[in-house]
């Protein structure tokens, strides 16, 4: 990688060089060491010579000040900016282990629908808090999230590179440098008001382009198919895109829904704002959501009791005395999954055996009773039993016995002798790669 630093050089006076994490056309980023600190940084520079590129160096200082705004979790910290000595610009960032989520994808394919959901939420936290500061990002893709993890090893995604972000502050001056009718973003995850140059584009060109994220995770595809930018631009305004489930029909409608929503092609049609969206996510993977009810819904024939020598189960329990949205629930921001306490344990075993008790209950009431005269005494029936047996026309126990239950009998046959196995679901721990943040390098 040819970049014009070295390992071992000091940067503005304070900076030593560890290694170069990557080089553009445009831009360096190096991870340094403050000599005096001791701290490790994502130092991010230009070259000298790309003032000469139209708006480079306003979207660099764009980028640092707009993230610099900005305080939470989700985004990469901006702790510096200035001036090396040949004159260019630097932006000093926090140092992130992890890969970007394109690299991801590309080393797993498309991602459980848990795991995903999880990193659109993050990324929502984010932009909710840009948002608010009165920040439109306009490039959010998976090569702009940043997938690194907390001290305590939970996943966390951040956001990166606001180069091309749009500031509502008026006394922002950067705001001319955009020129009118310049489209800005990735074709692939831009909005159609993009497309269009709109220069009125707010917090819903985002919403959009969180959605066809979405989509892309969970498929490793984008909702329209073109084979030039001209086809992709006349897609997005004028057809409607692949429904998710064509991709992956296990995924529940409401996920479909909420994917759509994101992609309408009104922006008064979409969520208003990434909080709204954050709902509606967290909404479905609460234990009450519609994830978690269909979860609930498919029984696992292998989990219950059968009867000998039948291929039925023995007992089934009855509708929510163990519900799987207990056993497997996880919270609204994604965390990992939880058994259900031994209270519950306990509770769905009593009910288990009431229903038991109940079934036999019922069976001793609803057996035919075969009635026989009375004897007159011991010996008579001792004498009896040993004279020659004699029919006697009494009717038989068919035409006495009640008839059966019709919805019983038919209840019986219809008993299903198997049901689908349930999907554990379970999320694979993803190991962070050596890649390092770094955002756009302006290539």
């Amino acid at each position: 990688m040819n970049a014009p630093v070295q390992v071992g050089d000091i940067l503005a006076s304070k900076y030593r060089v560890e290694s170069v994490l990557g080089a553009g056309a445009m831009g360096v980023v190096v991870a340094a060491r403050h000599v005096q600190l001791g701290s490790l940084v994502a130092l991010k520079f230009m070259l000298p010579d790309t003032h000469r590129v139209h708006g480079a160096s306003d979207r660099f200082i764009r980028e640092a000040r707009a993230a610099a705004r900005l305080r939470g979790e989700h985004v990469a910290r901006v702790m510096d900016f200035g001036t090396l000595e040949t004159g260019a610009a630097y932006i000093v960032m926090e140092f992130l282990e992890g890969q970007d989520l394109e690299a991801v994808m590309d080393a797993r394919g498309r991602l459980p629908m848990r795991e995903a959901i999880d990193y659109v939420i993050d990324v929502c936290k984010a932009m909710d808090e840009a948002h608010r500061a009165g920040i439109i990002h306009r490039d959010l893709k998976p090569k702009n999230l940043f997938l690194t993890h907390r001290p305590d090893g939970t996943p966390l995604v951040k956001v990166l590179d606001f180069g091309v972000s749009k500031v509502s502050d008026a006394a922002d001056d950067l705001q001319v440098s955009t020129r009118a009718g310049a489209i800005l973003g990735s074709p692939a995850f831009m909005s159609p008001e993009q497309i269009r140059g709109s220069k009125d584009v707010d917090a819903r060109t985002d919403i959009y382009a969180i959605g066809i994220v979405l989509f892309y995770l969970l498929t490793k595809q984008f909702p329209f198919e073109a084979e030039s930018l001209g086809d992709l631009y006349g897609a997005v305004l004028y057809k409607e895109p692949h429904p998710l489930r064509t991709l992956r029909p296990e995924l529940p409608a409401a996920l479909e829904a909420v994917v759509s929503r994101c992609l309408h092609k009104d922006a008064a049609a979409r969520f208003a704002t990434a909080k709204e969206l954050m709902v509606a996510l967290s909404a479905l993977l609460a234990p009450s959501g519609p994830i978690a009810q269909d979860m609930a819904h498919v029984a696992t024939v292998a989990d219950v009791p059968r009867a000998p020598g039948s291929s039925s189960p023995a007992m089934v329990p009855a509708q929510g005395t163990l519900s799987h949205a207990a056993m497997f629930a996880a919270d609204a921001t994604g965390g990992k999954r939880k058994r259900a306490p031994l209270v519950l344990l306990a509770v769905a075993a009593v009910a288990a055996l009431a229903v038991l008790a109940a079934g036999a209950l019922s069976l001793r009431t609803r057996a035919p009773k075969a009635t026989a005269p009375p004897l007159a005494s011991a010996e008579a029936t001792i004498a009896r039993s040993a004279e020659p047996v004699v029919p006697v026309a009494t009717p038989s126990l068919e035409s006495v016995q009640p008839a059966p239950n019709a919805s019983t009998a038919e209840d019986a046959s219809a008993r299903p002798s198997s049901r689908p196995k349930a999907d554990a679901g379970a999320k694979k721990p993803h190991t962070p790669g050596p890649n390092l943040p770094h955002g756009e390098l302006y290539e």
